[in-house]
């Protein structure tokens, strides 16, 4: 095992406030560790083989293909990434990009095209970095004339020299990420070189992981908690393990890809972890030896089973602080609280006239430091809005999150001051689904809450349609959202109101609202119950984890029509992986048979084949003592007639 190497790296970093470049910290592990594996992608849907890249090969491909792109780089620009996370070119192609004086922005081939356009089109992105697959895509987005580049045709493994970018300085920008925007749109949120460096170093400092460590990634490499993620790797020459969708929404099953890959390192929100259903992580997952939770508040039950064995981190942080910048661990009976600020960063709470309160006392908290964003893409009076200048504390961002401090200097979350909110480590503004659902036929005005509490809240639309006695089809409004909305921001569930519920001075006031049921309204004739038993249980499980009021039909989609998703389908198998009846499931399943009448067709399909498993064992026990038997005698026969020649013949 390595020892910490958090001391030289920072030294060539400029200093413990990460004041060089990202891709710096990535050359040092290459020349440290050039055979170690950087990039561990186990197989899995479509890959039957497990995919490898050592540093050394990260390294060198990553050189070459910056190589490529230098000739048309001028200057400090943005680059679009459009590839999966689940293959080693996404790495490849970020690195480059860092290498050849460029920031990147990355797109998730999940999202629909037209949110793939409008990112690309905003950015300004001077080319795109692709496959095969995403090639095709592009060709039909109406991109102009952006040079496209398929990664896997450009990169080269022979060895390549590269002069560093000579305007590349620790304040040129190193990515750009694009969040949820209040106008429908997505706003690209700026971040510099110093910025993350600053916190890639303050990781290795608190973390202290070795070249021995396997760090699992789950994030969307279009998400900022993607990259605290593989620097937690790269920057100390450890493994970074790729978790691809299908693995994300085991569920249960998570805990054995957990064990089976070794990781010691996790990141996931604290609702992932609920989902699995472990009742002993402690000796389920003895090689886990740090869970860095983060993306959502942090439930104390989450804390008293998993925090044993092992260090439990609760992290805070915006995108505009770059990713972290609050965190502190969390033991069993410790208060719950999102931390101290990371080195570099300062926090302050600030109360409507911009004063600092005492401690115990609720405000805005307005963070400062090295790691703020330099501001938002084209967004100069956003940035002006949202990144203020105090006369004391010099610049700081305005969170618009409500805490308070303790008397250590711990600060504690109190929920939002505005319509942003944070689900599941996605943080979406409830205005631009608002504003995609206005845009929609049929549609007069809309509004979006979400209800729900701990690992069970959704998003709900209300809508006031242009004509109350003809309203839009809820499954057309979805569809519609689908086409420019990633799949986390539409609404599980859309309801019909009269008019919106306003305060006195006309504003939209959401806590009116009223809370929306997920049960499907349709008439009595066509809500189908349960025929027997294993519907019934099958019944009562959708309805316990969905939280309905009414009664399930039982041929009512799970997703399209109940509003679950990919967190609720692992909290339903563990559910039912409770009874001994339903113990078979899998959250394929709940894919593949979304309704209750399939469900249960599928568990009647199960029994069968576990009881012909075990008719055929029984049988072939059965059978096995004649086999035996015919066996023996054939052999007393051969050795009777062998000694029988034998005693002529003498």
């Amino acid at each position: 095992m390595n020892a910490f190497p958090g001391a030289a790296p920072l030294a060539e970093m400029g200093g413990s406030t990460g004041g060089g470049l990202l891709h710096h910290f990535l050359e040092y592990s290459a020349r440290l560790w050039p055979e170690q594996v950087a990039v561990d992608i186990p197989p899995g849907k479509g890959r039957p083989a497990r995919g490898i890249l050592t540093y050394a090969a990260l390294e060198a491909e990553s050189t070459a293909l910056a190589a490529r792109l230098r000739p048309l780089i001028h200057g400090e620009c943005v680059v679009g990434i459009l590839l999966p996370r689940t293959h080693c070119s996404l790495f490849i192609a970020q690195l480059a990009v860092l290498k050849a004086g460029a920031a990147y922005t990355c797109l998730d081939p999940s999202f629909p095209d037209e949110r793939v356009h409008e990112i690309l089109d905003d950015s300004e992105a001077v080319l795109v970095l692709t496959n095969v697959a995403g090639q095709g895509r592009l060709s039909i987005c109406g991109l102009g004339s952006i040079p496209v580049i398929n990664v896997e045709d450009a990169v080269v493994t022979e060895a390549v020299e590269l002069d560093p970018a000579s305007w590349l300085k620790p304040a040129n920008l190193a990515y750009v990420i694009y969040t949820s925007g209040t106008t429908g749109r997505p706003k690209g949120v700026m971040i510099e070189h110093h910025s993350i460096a600053n916190l890639v170093a303050s990781d290795l400092e608190s973390f202290r992981l070795n070249s021995s460590a396997r760090v699992a990634q789950g994030s969307s490499a279009a998400y900022d908690s993607s990259i605290e993620e593989t620097w937690l790797a790269f920057a100390a020459g450890a493994t970074l393990v790729v978790m691809d969708d299908d693995a994300a929404r085991l569920g249960p099953d998570l805990i054995d890809w957990l064990r089976q890959e070794r990781i010691t390192v996790f990141c996931p929100p604290p609702t992932l972890l609920r989902a699995t259903g472990c009742e002993d992580p402690e000796s389920a997952l003895p090689d886990l030896k740090l869970l860095y939770v983060g993306g959502e508040a942090l439930p104390r039950d989450v804390v008293d089973r998993w925090s044993p064995g092992r260090e439990l981190v609760n992290g805070y942080g915006p995108t505009e602080c770059t990713v972290t910048c609050l965190r502190d661990r969390v033991e069993v009976g410790d208060a719950i609280t999102i931390g101290k600020p990371v080195r570099g960063a300062t926090a302050r709470v600030l109360n409507d006239r911009r004063e600092e309160v005492p401690p115990g006392e609720q405000g805005e908290l307005c963070m400062g430091g090295v790691g703020l964003a330099r501001g938002y893409w084209k967004r100069p009076e956003l940035t002006a809005e949202k990144f203020i200048h105090h006369p004391d504390f010099g610049r700081l961002y305005r969170t618009g999150d409500l805490v308070h401090r303790d008397a250590e200097g711990r600060f504690f979350y109190h929920g939002r001051m505005d319509s942003q909110v944070k689900l599941r480590g996605y943080r979406i503004e409830l205005g631009e689904i608002e504003a995609r659902l206005a845009e929609c036929p049929g549609v007069g005005a809309a509004a979006c809450q979400v209800q729900g509490d701990d690992g069970h809240a959704v998003i709900v639309a209300f809508v006031v349609p242009v004509d109350s006695a003809n309203p839009p089809a809820t499954g057309d409004l979805k569809t519609t959202l689908e086409r420019s909305l990633p799949g986390y921001m539409v609404p599980a569930r859309i309801g019909f109101l009269d008019h919106l519920p306003t305060t006195v001075g006309g504003k939209l006031n959401r806590a009116a609202l009223p809370i929306l049921e997920g049960a499907v309204e349709r008439p009595a004739d066509q809500n189908v119950p349960p025929r027997d038993p294993m519907e019934a249980r099958m019944a009562s499980a959708f309805g316990e984890v969905l939280r309905l009021a009414k009664p399930v039909s039982i041929n009512d989609d799970f997703f399209n029509e109940l509003g679950g998703d990919s967190l609720r389908a692992a909290l339903l198998v563990t559910l039912l992986r409770k009874d001994p009846a339903t113990a078979w499931i899998t959250v394929r399943d709940v894919y593949e048979f979304r309704t209750v009448a399939a469900l249960a067709g599928r568990a009647s399909h199960a029994g069968e084949a576990e009881a012909a498993a075990q008719g055929g064992e029984s049988s072939g026990l059965a059978v096995r003592p004649f086999l035996v038997t015919l066996a023996q005698t054939a052999w007393l026969v051969c050795t009777l007639i062998v000694a029988s020649v034998s005693g002529w013949l003498l």
